[in-house]
């Protein structure tokens, strides 16, 4: 899985230090995405390094108090509309200064090699009802005080796909009443199996915030033909995950 590393940019400490100071609040009012890799410090950046016409909505903050704390912004990216692949190696986040002036305030980018950061093109082109096959959750996450988190606002996308309810349910342990060794029939997988990759997944996504990185994905339905797109950790193949042909999806 592709992984990500977030920070709050010199203007966006700037601009957050001046704001508490008067007793004011930040409020972030959009994410947006790039192709580009940085050549240079990533908190030093004003703007994306290439950014790129995709679908992309930032939703609601959660702060995960410890030492140090965190506030988590997950960032929603979608393939509607999308002609051709695009390849996400960038997301940043902006917010107003003090003057109402939208500005960078977080960068997240790619640590390390492409992988499953690629949106397919859209086989729902001219769906009104189904505008999206293919939906990445990217989690920004940055090291925050409890002080600047309060000061910290967010304008959350009316067209997200994906709430914060159910991403909460996708990252939460499954309590289950069957047997350890019964097969669940739409996975094909035991509930023992099933338990072990949530239970890992769940591990991986704690590790990845203990640490600042970040980059859970979710991959829902796509078309046959797009198979030939996907670039697996090895250079070739799919991303890890559970292929079901019969219904066109991949659980990652």
């Amino acid at each position: 899985m592709a992984r990500f590393r977030s920070t709050i940019t010199d203007r966006g400490n700037v601009v957050l230090t001046q704001l508490i100071a008067t007793g004011s609040q930040l409020q972030i009012v959009r994410a947006a995405s790039g192709d580009g890799v940085p050549t240079v410090s990533p908190n030093t950046l004003t703007a994306l390094v290439s950014p790129v016409t995709v679908d992309t909505q930032v939703q609601a903050k959660e702060f995960i108090d410890g030492n140090p704390s965190i506030m988590k912004i997950p960032v929603q990216v979608t393939n509607a509309g999308l002609e051709s692949a695009v390849w996400i190696r960038e997301i940043g986040i902006f917010a107003l200064d003090g003057n109402g002036v939208e500005f960078l305030f977080a960068y997240s980018w790619l640590d390390g090699g492409d992988s499953d950061n690629i949106l397919p093109p859209s086989s729902f082109l001219g769906d009104i009802e189904n505008p999206a096959d293919t939906v990445h959750i990217h989690d920004v996450a940055m090291f925050v005080t409890n002080q600047e988190n309060s000061a910290i606002s967010v304008q959350v996308g009316a067209s997200s796909f994906v709430t914060s309810a159910q991403m909460i349910a996708y990252s939460a342990p499954l309590i289950h009443t069957q047997a350890a060794n019964t097969v669940i029939e739409s996975t094909g997988q035991s509930v023992e199996e099933i338990q072990r990759r949530q239970d890992y997944d769940i591990q991986a996504i704690k590790e990845q915030l203990d640490t600042g990185f970040t980059g859970t994905t979710v991959t829902h339905t796509f078309a046959s033909a797009q198979l030939s797109q996907w670039k697996g950790y090895d250079g070739s193949g799919l991303p890890e995950g559970i292929l079901d042909t019969t219904n066109n999806r991949l659980y990652l």
